[in-house]
């Protein structure tokens, strides 16, 4: 696999070696013990848990008893949505267009829960939300979903405007973080959401593993139920080793940030290759993260063959979100997000960097480009 160049980041990203190095010696012994036990093993193990919260606490500003462990991204964003929405009054529920199938997932049966329809929140013609149209729409007690990084384009969310108005309005929120951690500087407070999911493999962690930000006064429902863990927030033994992993991946959170400009130089060689040999695609240049550069063409072009001739090269990139690209459909999210321009989600290629990135793999990619993109169109 060394011959190859992984230009998926967004899908997930390497193990780093600070979460390597703390996963090793625990991997090595083969036992620790339970957290829920008294015991010394059990200490041990709640020890281990408790200085990893500590960590991810500290990479995204708030207090570590703020901080829930889940089996991952998708736990989390489900506990928040969930959790948030079976608890209290709610009139309606708001959902970003551009949102992980898992939160649009959680969202609609929360709707058939609560008898409520989903709506989704308006966007402008370039796929930003429409605060204003929001506004003239929203009623009190909403609960509505956002996404802080879409996890296609990588467009970032602008916060200042929706959080004054779901502050005026009084209504609750969840924000999706999991492609915001590593990649903004994160200080969950400053959000104004209720609640805030971030997932460890984003971040060189490892799989299996998220967190959950709840505010301080945010009520939340239980929605899986077990031994009392996590504060009786969420049930079940916890994943230690991945636990640990997380912890030590947050530690590095300073360092990825300030890798961004460099990742930024990098994808913006990524993009001029595309330029050069592809026809001229639309790139979302929206306020975006450094990490991802997310293409379309408005022609006949498929996404998903595109990744296949990039694969058959040696170069893995995407159409969309690991969650769906699997499947040979147009992206969803986005369909919502350009309504007008249908070409954007089935002509997608998304390209998506990270820190771990090389010049050698850019080079690659632009290579490669040169060989794959006129295949597709030729004259």
């Amino acid at each position: 696999m060394a011959s190859r160049s992984y230009l998926d980041h967004h899908a997930t990203t390497p193990l780093s070696g600070r979460a390597l190095a703390a996963m090793r010696p625990l991997l090595e012994e083969g036992f620790v013990g339970n957290a829920s036990s008294s015991h010394h093993h059990g200490r041990r193990a709640r020890g281990l848990i408790e200085e990893a919260r500590r960590s991810v606490a500290g990479a995204i500003g708030a207090s570590a008893s703020a901080l829930t462990f889940t089996s991952g991204g998708t736990e989390a964003l489900h506990l928040s949505v969930l959790g948030l929405g079976r608890r209290g009054a709610v009139s309606s529920l708001w959902c970003d267009p551009g949102a992980h199938p898992c939160v649009v997932a959680a969202m609609e049966a929360l709707g058939v829960e609560r008898s409520l329809p989903l709506r989704w929140i308006p966007t402008s013609t370039e796929g930003a939300m429409d605060v204003e149209a929001l506004s003239a729409a929203l009623q009190p007690d909403a609960l509505l979903a956002l996404s802080w990084v879409q996890h296609e384009t990588g467009a970032l969310l602008d916060l200042p405007p929706l959080r004054s108005l779901l502050a005026e309005r009084g209504a609750r929120w969840a924000l999706d973080g999991v492609q915001a951690l590593g990649k903004v500087a994160v200080e969950v407070a400053a959000t104004g959401a209720d609640a805030v999911a971030f997932s460890a493999h984003k971040i060189g962690g490892p799989q299996g593993v998220g967190a959950l930000w709840v505010r301080a006064g945010a009520s939340l429902a239980t929605v899986m139920p077990g031994g009392g863990q996590e504060r009786g927030l969420r049930g079940g033994t916890e994943n230690l080793l991945g636990i640990v992993g997380f912890g030590a991946a947050a530690s590095g959170v300073a360092d990825r940030l300030a890798a961004m400009p460099s990742v930024a130089a990098r994808r913006d060689a990524i993009e001029r290759s595309l330029l050069a040999h592809g026809a001229s695609p639309s790139v979302v240049r929206r306020p975006r993260v450094a990490t991802v550069s997310h293409v379309g063409w408005a022609s006949e072009v498929s996404g998903p063959e595109l990744v296949a001739a990039f694969d058959v090269e040696g170069v893995s990139v995407s159409s969309g979100s690991a969650c769906s690209s699997g499947r040979a459909r147009a992206s969803a999210s986005i369909a919502r997000l350009y309504p007008a321009e249908p070409w954007r989600a089935s002509s997608a290629l998304r390209v998506s960097l990270s820190p771990e990135t090389t010049d050698a793999e850019i080079a690659r990619f632009s290579e490669v480009a040169a060989r794959v993109l006129p295949r597709f169109f030729a004259g």
